[in-house]
């Protein structure tokens, strides 16, 4: 049974659709393009719709798009000129050419800085390696895809990821496993009402189901993908799933329905240039042939079907098909032929075998060379050590020797100089304990002040102002006058509140800075524009108020700056305790800047997070660039530090 519909994506995102949807309609406006961005979106575009009709004449206007891209520096269209090229050499089975220019696209990808479609041709390498057999490197391109669509958030690209996941696990027949992720998949794509989604599903749940096997299952599962994909006029997936239900049936003993559904498959792999799975269709078929006595008819089917197996050197179907026609000679009495292509297909298997056992030994060669030189580095440095310790010895001895000749002269110098320097080491470490005593002093009483600032706001300006709110309600005064003035007091009672919010936050104070930094976040997504978002992970409730007050004013200051000069709209707060410390990390999607313009300015923000992190032991640093969307900081606080202090 063969393997169905490992997710590739429509990259084309640049690409923008005709009125129509037509091919007609876009070969059309390709005569008469406004300009030449305009001719390479329709080229590109062209390329895409045409791709499993016509893979040779899709390449030609991809490659059309792609030399007119570079030739203008349009690296956008150039990025997706090069996967629409490699997709059609994938149609075709040609799979180290369609490698070749998605890695070159994953490489442009990257260099542009779209996360999204950087996944999305991970995704498309992990499916050309697994068409390969290369099934770790599948793996390894599924999962860096999948790690990206986790950050993103994106459900869909999720469940596409699972499924191509499921497919490497099947070819190494864990069945179980595949139907897990299948199911997975399925529930998620269900969610959503991804209708093609679903069909993916049903598709390769009937594919697995045909290995345990339950060919009941695996028949239902097919035809009811084949249903799916027919109402939504999804034509290039059908040839898997009719082969697929063809293979039920046939096992489950209807012969006509199974060639009927069979017969059907390899039409359409025909008109797609389905290479590789019409050869295994026609190989099928010729088995079934056979069986019923129609020799002819088989052997014509399994000869065409090693043509195009030889063409595209698919090893393993031209096994199978000269295995087939090897059974067909035999039927027919013809035991030389028979035997010679079994012994051509015994040629291939060993061919197979050897070239299987070749990569297993490259692999074992190299883990081999990597431990060997390992060892010879070890005992290099050993080797080095060794003439090390023994020149160490030899220019001690020499010292000794000196010291002893020199040490009545040189005795009470050295005693008196030794005298001196521990003397100023003293001075400088109650220099520099006092700086930090006068600086923890000086900001402590800051926030004291500050403390008392916000209760005498809090506490006794907004009881004066409810109290004066209350005056004005029971006044007999002009109720235009009234309403006036009580919505200044409003106003005044809230200003008020924001600043001793800003000096003090009272649930910093009651109930510890992670609730603190949410109120923070709270206040600033009120005001709209921009989004922040607080995750906190293992706190102690236990933290001091000297260092909760300065993280929570460290964030302050940072995502005060982030909102005024950036320009993101996205910020995100994760404070993390570890054992041994305390992270702070803040991102935000703004512009980069340079680094050294920070350290090297004379604000007070950024004096400020200096005095609050050097009170607190900590250290920052921050990961940015001039021109580049993203800024991440991060400071570390050890929690030895915090504990003596």
């Amino acid at each position: 049974m063969r393997k169905i519909l490992v997710f590739a994506l429509c990259l084309g995102a640049l690409v923008a659709k005709s009125q129509s949807g037509s091919i007609d309609s876009l070969k059309a406006l390709l005569d008469r393009p406004k300009n030449e961005s305009e001719r390479i979106k329709v080229l590109l575009e062209l390329c895409w719709e045409l791709r499993f009709v016509n893979a040779d004449t899709a390449r030609a206007y991809g490659l059309q798009a792609l030399s007119l891209s570079r030739d203008l520096n349009y690296k956008d269209y150039e990025v997706e000129a090069l996967h629409n090229v490699g997709i059609t050499h994938e149609a075709q089975g040609n799979y180290k050419e369609a490698l070749d220019f998605e890695l070159s696209a994953l490489t442009l990808r990257k260099k542009i800085g779209d996360d999204s479609k950087t996944a999305n041709t991970l995704n498309n390498i992990g499916i050309i390696y697994d068409e390969q057999g290369n099934f770790p490197k599948a793996i390894e391109y599924y999962l860096s895809a999948r790690k990206i669509y986790e950050y993103l958030n994106d459900d869909e690209k999720i469940a596409m990821v699972i499924i191509n996941m499921a497919i490497v696990f099947k070819s190494q027949k864990e069945y179980q496993r595949v139907i897990s992720n299948y199911q997975e998949a399925l529930s998620i794509y269900t969610r959503l009402n991804k209708k093609f989604g679903i069909a993916v599903c049903h598709a390769n749940l009937g594919s697995v189901y045909y290995y345990l096997p339950n060919y009941d299952s695996a028949l239902h599962y097919s035809l009811l993908a084949s249903n799916e994909f027919e109402a939504q006029n999804v034509q290039q997936f059908l040839p898997t799933t009719l082969c697929n239900a063809g293979m039920a049936y046939d096992k489950l003993g209807n012969k006509e329905l199974a060639k009927s559904y069979l017969l059907r498959a390899k039409k359409l792999n025909e008109t797609y240039d389905n290479k590789k799975e019409l050869s295994f269709v026609m190989i099928y078929l010729a088995n079934m042939y056979r069986e019923d006595g129609k020799f002819e008819l088989a052997e014509k089917l399994a000869s065409d079907a090693l043509t195009l197996a030889q063409r595209i050197n698919a090893r393993k179907e031209v096994m199978d098909a000269r295995l087939a026609l090897a059974d067909v000679k035999a039927g027919q009495q013809n035991f030389e032929g028979a035997y010679a292509e079994l012994k051509k297909s015994m040629v291939v298997k060993d061919t197979l075998y050897q070239q299987e056992k070749a990569k297993q030994m490259a692999e074992l060669q190299t883990q081999y060379e990597t431990v060997k030189k390992e060892n010879e580095i070890l005992v290099l440095k050993q080797e080095n050590e060794i003439k090390d310790s023994r020149l160490n010895q030899s220019l001690l001895a020499i010292f000794l020797l000196l010291a002893m000749l020199g040490a009545i002269i040189a005795f009470g110098y050295l005693w008196k100089n030794r005298l001196k320097l521990k003397q100023q080491a003293e001075l400088q470490t109650t220099r520099a304990a006092l700086r930090e005593s006068q600086l923890k002093a000086v900001i402590g009483s800051q926030e004291e002040e500050r403390k008392r600032f916000a209760a005498d706001l809090h506490d006794g300006f907004g009881q004066m102002i409810s109290a004066l709110r209350l005056s004005l309600s029971r006044e007999v005064v002009e109720k235009p006058t009234v309403d006036h003035a009580l919505g200044v007091l409003n106003d005044m009672n809230l200003e008020i509140r924001n600043i001793a919010f800003n000096l003090m936050p009272q649930v910093l104070m009651k109930s510890g800075i992670q609730e603190a930094l949410k109120e923070f976040a709270s206040r600033i997504n009120r005001s709209g524009g921009v989004s922040v978002a607080v995750q906190t992970y293992n706190l102690d409730k236990e933290m001091s108020v000297d260092h909760g007050i300065a993280l929570y004013r460290i964030c302050q200051e940072w995502v005060n700056n982030v909102i005024k000069y950036s320009g993101g709209d996205q910020i995100s707060i994760q404070l993390v305790q570890h054992p041994e410390e305390l992270i702070l990390t803040i991102e935000d999607n703004g512009n980069g800047f340079d680094v050294e313009d920070l350290t090297a300015s004379h604000g007070n923000g950024w004096k400020n997070i200096n005095s609050r992190l050097h009170m607190i032991k900590g250290t920052i640093e921050i990961d940015t660039k001039k021109g580049r969307r993203g800024t991440t900081m991060v400071v570390a606080v050890p929690l030895l530090v915090a504990q003596v202090e």
